[in-house]
């Protein structure tokens, strides 16, 4: 059983090795994508001339990964070893002892490379890498989901100090109400303060900021091949991303108000109260929507036009209506609503789409359900309520962790591979390391300590994980390479 201590420390020498083997493949994709491949031409140690001798950021990242390696076999032995003395099941079993096989042909292969070695080995060593983090994931994922069966988990309290969530700012009373006096200009105002703050509200202004990052980054990107930023366009895109995303939520806002009625995180939006009719509010949504093509189509492409219209529709229409109510994949399948703004970003910049767009993109795909399954497990009761099958609430909150932790693999794979196509050095490298180990820790805690507090912490740990290596595109794109 996992209250047996040797269990216990089992899962957390597993949980060790899964985050180093990890940090591991953020940071030899980041090796093969920068000089640093050049900077150590020895194994296993690094003998180099004076031209190479220098302490540069390349060779930095370059001892990281031959550390990072080191570290990450003892763990891997560590944890086979430890697999021998605990009953942990066969398949943990055969999931471990895949990492203890693969490894030492890892290291071969990253051997092979240093001294010249065929280019194709390259391909296989990061292969073999990400092949073992997986193996040691899903094994991880298994031993904890044993613990939980084992604690015959009970439903999460409902933590009633968590913050409010998505933009509920507008509130259904308060002092801007009260009109005293006989000066009837004082109640206007407020008024008006208050139907302006509405209207706000209908745009899910919360959510700009990350998505206009994702467009920034799509732009940061699109540099790369040689096409520089205008300040203009890139000003037009996100002009016109702003209003996208507020037309979007609008509509968002006028299809579900009679659910949001029924819970209590989206009680107070401005249509469940009346704050704006339902009529005014659709109105409002066409014409963000027709200045956001006015601003795309006049400044910056007919391609990122029609691509954020796409974005508008995929959210408004596909989302919404047809997958958010009817189905428990509706996270999974909407995420390609968030993962447009990457494609439109580099559309802006080259009045094309490219791979390493679309690799970003897919990133965005695979984040948003390890992003939002943590929310929909903190709120899984109000999603009952408003009649949303969320994951966590046809599935259960453990199925639910599972995603969670298995998509965060894939997510922190695909952006190790995006750093690999697109050549991003040790910045990246840096924001995608920390913060996924972060990512990843906060997920593990979620099966120690299964609360909605935890949960709604690794929401947030999320948002802060992907606004990271966002910000780090835009660092090397724009700012180290301008």
């Amino acid at each position: 059983m996992i209250n047996d201590p040797n269990r216990r420390r089992f899962a957390d020498l597993l949980a060790a090795t899964t985050i180093a083997a990890y940090v591991l493949v953020a940071l030899g994709t980041a090796v093969s994508a920068t000089d640093g491949a050049t900077s150590c031409p020895t194994w296993p140690g690094c003998a180099t001339d004076s031209s190479l001798g220098s302490l540069s950021g390349d060779l930095l990242l370059f001892w990281a990964h031959r550390v990072a390696a080191l570290v990450t076999g003892l763990l891997i032995v560590a944890s086979g070893l430890a697999a021998r003395q605990v009953d942990i099941g066969r398949r943990v079993t055969w999931l471990v002892g895949c990492a203890i096989v693969l490894f030492p042909i890892q290291v071969a292969l990253g051997a092979a490379l240093v001294v010249g070695g065929p280019a194709a080995a390259s391909g296989l060593h990061l292969v073999l890498a990400m092949v073992i983090f997986a193996c040691l994931l899903v094994a991880l994922v298994r031993t904890l989901e044993d613990g939980a069966r084992d604690r015959s988990e009970q439903p999460d309290a409902v933590d009633p100090a968590r913050p409010v969530a998505e933009a509920s700012e507008v509130t259904d009373g308060g002092d801007e109400e009260v009109v005293t006096g006989t000066d009837g200009s004082g109640g206007r105002i407020a008024r008006l303060r208050r139907t302006a703050g509405a209207y706000l509200t209908l745009t899910k202004p919360r959510l700009m900021w990350l998505l206009c990052l994702v467009a920034l980054a799509g732009m940061g990107l699109a540099t790369l091949t040689g096409t520089p930023l205008e300040p203009s366009v890139a000003v037009a895109t996100l002009a016109g991303g702003v209003l996208a995303i507020g037309a979007s939520g609008t509509f968002n806002h006028v299809y579900e108000r009679d659910r949001d009625r029924r819970m209590n995180r989206t009680a107070d939006r401005p249509l469940v109260h009346d704050l704006v009719p339902a009529r005014n509010a659709l109105a409002f949504g066409i014409v963000l929507t027709s200045a956001s093509m006015a601003v795309l189509v006049a400044w910056v492409n007919v391609l990122a036009a029609a691509l954020t219209l796409a974005a508008i529709g995929y959210y408004a229409a596909l989302y919404t209506v047809v997958l958010k109510p009817n189905t428990v994949w509706n996270t999974v399948l909407g995420g390609g609503a968030g993962a447009l703004p990457a494609i439109i970003g580099w559309a802006a910049v080259t009045g094309s789409v490219g791979l390493p767009a679309i690799a970003l993109a897919v990133v965005i795909f695979l984040w948003t359900p390890a992003h939002f399954y943590s929310l929909a497990i903190a709120y899984r009761d109000d999603y009952a309520r408003g009649g949303f099958p969320m994951f966590p609430v046809t599935e259960g909150v453990l199925a639910a962790r599972r995603h969670i932790a298995l998509y965060l693999g894939a997510t922190l794979l695909a952006a190790s591979v995006l750093g690999w196509l697109a050549g991003l050095g040790w910045v990246y490298a840096v924001a995608s390391v920390s913060l996924g180990a972060v990512f990843l820790r906060s997920v593990i805690r979620q099966y120690r300590r299964p609360t909605d507090a935890v949960a709604l912490r690794s929401f947030y740990v999320s948002n802060y994980y992907l606004g990271a290596i966002l910000l780090a595109i835009v660092l090397e794109t724009l700012v180290i390479a301008g």
